[in-house]
């Protein structure tokens, strides 16, 4: 029995070896909680009950509040559960100071819009490194109203990450030029659907010395001037999109078309996402990319950079991975994408179900290119096709690419069964590229939901066939019937 009792109590101190870490360890470890979740630990002694008490990150999401019922009232009621909760801590909050405030609720009622105002101003000092703001609107809330972001937030010199995220949320210019931008730390800064003025945009991009991450999102008016931003030439990570129809897009969103656009200092950047009608838009970034590795064009730019002239696409050093998305397999426009990318190693083909088989050009056919792609003798090890839709050139394409791709390592296709064995049978130069295929199970379910409906109405053609001539059989018995009787008299 002793011997037992020993065994579980080594049993139980081994479970608890998170009790023997430090304090630091263990506030870290909280800080990936939401705070509702880190605050259920108190239960467990009074060491967990201070340790909530030093929290430095607070994470709060109104859906932790809800009771379960997706109703209007239960919306309303975690919405006044999750103010009063963060109301409270905030109030009681000494040290040490905040690190990080992460706030996702929806917003109604006009005193709501003043209390995320008093939060945000609360949690402000000059230890903030992150925040992040998610505020909705809700179905009964106040479309005219708006958080406004305080200016001592583009003032806030240790500040890393800066999130906002809302179509009330709006920010206005720094009213004079003591509490003016200033963000020397920022290196993350995300806006999604933020109703604000391009021109303090570029304003406050110009005072982001440090800013690697930029994803823009905007509501806002442009200028009759255009668009003129000077991005920092720290930024790595660029997400502009835009297409200049009434827009709701990741991106700097505009209710007009741009008269003029004039970008620069995108030098560093990395990663590039880019989906605009504007050719000339799309070329003037493009330029710009000096060392860009990753560049994904959205079906937008697909409308209007095929028909550039090669020429005039500047060519890509240095990029390793290209994303196009298409409507239709036009060989050309990946042909020229492919020559420009001298160091390609990964090319990825996206069907775009909208833009499918909208051929602008449905005369054009397959030209043998007359120098082969740098990349696909050297590089490209990799193609990727998502989304597939056969055309009139697609197997030219795919036997170039495999005969001249001396270094191809994998082609990746999305097809039915019957076109994957044609595809299967093309020779390649690659000893080691491989034919991945993913069948096309939409496409195979539309084609056995067309088998089924040929056959119920062959079926009930031949249903017809039989009533028919089942009703000529009885009129013709009648018509007898009638002659006999005409005979008999």
């Amino acid at each position: 029995m002793g011997v037992t009792e020993h065994r579980s109590k080594e049993t139980l101190i081994a479970m608890d070896r998170i009790s023997d870490l430090p304090d630091s360890i263990l506030l870290h470890i909280l800080s990936f909680l939401p705070t509702k979740t880190a605050f259920f630990t108190t239960v467990l002694s009074r060491r967990w009950t201070h340790l909530c008490h030093d929290l430095q990150h607070f994470d709060f999401n109104q859906i932790q509040f809800h009771n379960g019922n997706q109703t209007c009232s239960d919306f309303s009621s975690s919405r006044k559960r999750l103010f009063a909760i963060v109301n409270w801590f905030l109030s009681r909050h000494k040290a040490p100071p905040i690190r990080t405030f992460r706030l996702t609720c929806d917003l109604a009622l006009f005193d709501e819009y003043t209390t995320v105002e008093w939060f945000i101003r609360k949690v402000l000092g000059p230890n903030l490194q992150e925040l992040n703001l998610n505020l909705q609107l809700s179905i009964f809330g106040l479309p005219d109203r708006k958080v406004v972001i305080p200016n001592s937030v583009f003032s806030c010199a240790s500040l890393v990450t800066l999130r906002l995220n809302g179509g009330n949320v709006t920010f206005l210019s720094p009213s004079s030029s003591s509490c003016g931008y200033r963000l020397p730390s920022l290196k993350t800064l995300e806006m999604h659907n933020v109703k604000a003025s391009i021109d303090d945009v570029a304003e406050l991009l110009s005072h982001c010395t440090a800013l690697e991450t930029l994803i823009l999102d905007l509501n806002c008016q442009v200028s009759e001037v255009g668009l003129r931003i000077h991005f920092p030439l720290s930024l790595k990570k660029l997400n502009f999109r835009s297409d200049f129809d009434p827009l709701r897009r990741i991106g700097i969103e505009c209710r007009q078309q741009f008269p003029s656009i004039c970008v620069s200092n995108l030098h560093n950047v990395e990663e590039a996402i880019i989906n605009v009608t504007s050719r000339g838009f799309v070329l003037k970034f493009i330029v710009e990319f000096r060392w860009l590795r990753s560049l994904v064009l959205g079906n937008l730019v697909f409308t209007c950079l095929p028909q550039a002239p090669p020429d005039l696409i500047p060519e890509l050093t240095s990029l390793r991975r290209l994303e196009l998305a298409v409507g239709c397999f036009d060989t050309r426009y990946i042909m020229n994408m492919l020559e420009k990318s001298p160091m390609l190693k990964v090319l990825v083909i996206v069907f775009i179900t909208d833009f499918v088989n909208k051929d602008p050009h449905p005369s054009r056919r397959w030209e043998h290119p007359v120098k082969v792609p740098t990349c696909l003798a050297s590089h490209l090890k990799v193609i990727k096709i998502k989304g597939y839709f056969e055309s009139r050139d697609d197997r030219d394409f795919f036997a170039y690419v495999l005969q001249h791709g001396l270094v191809l390592e994998s082609l990746d296709i999305q097809v039915d069964r019957a076109r994957a064995k044609e595809l299967s049978l093309l020779p390649r130069s690659s000893k080691a590229c491989q034919i991945n295929f993913c069948w096309n199970q939409e496409k195979e379910e539309e084609e056995k939901e067309k088998e089924k409906e040929k056959e119920a109405s062959s079926r009930g053609r031949q249903q017809w066939r039989q009533q028919w001539q089942h009703l000529r059989t009885l009129q013709e018995k009648t018509l007898l019937e009638l002659l006999q009787k005409n005979l008999n008299l």
